[in-house]
C-alpha cells in the first residue's frame, strides 16, 4: 500500500500501523542536530504527526491503522527564545 510521509511516497504492508511511518521517520532524522538534542535533555524526539490533517497522539501509534493514500505529517519541534 502507498501512503505519503510529508509528501514522499512510501510503501508499507496492508495491515502497517502509524507507528511503522513513525520508525521511519525517526530512522531518517536519527542525525538532526536539533532533534539528537532534544533526545539528549528530554529522551523523546517530541514530534508531532498528523494523519490526513488529524493531530494523532501519540497514545494511538501502535493502533491506528495505515490505508492506501494516507496523508501523514510530522513536524518538527519548535525552540523559541
Amino acid at each position: 500500500m502507498r501512503v505519503r510521509i510529508n509528501l514522499r511516497g512510501h510503501e508499507f504492508a496492508h495491515d502497517a500501523r502509524l507507528i511503522d511511518a513513525v520508525r521511519i521517520v525517526r530512522a531518517a532524522t536519527a542525525d538532526d542536530p536539533m532533534l539528537r538534542a532534544v533526545r539528549e535533555r528530554t529522551g523523546g524526539d517530541h514530534i508531532s504527526y498528523l494523519v490526513n490533517g488529524r493531530l494523532v497522539p501519540e497514545s494511538e501509534y501502535e493502533s491506528l491503522g495505515l490505508r492506501e493514500d494516507d496523508d501523514i505529517r510530522w513536524i518538527h519541534p519548535a525552540f523559541g527564545g
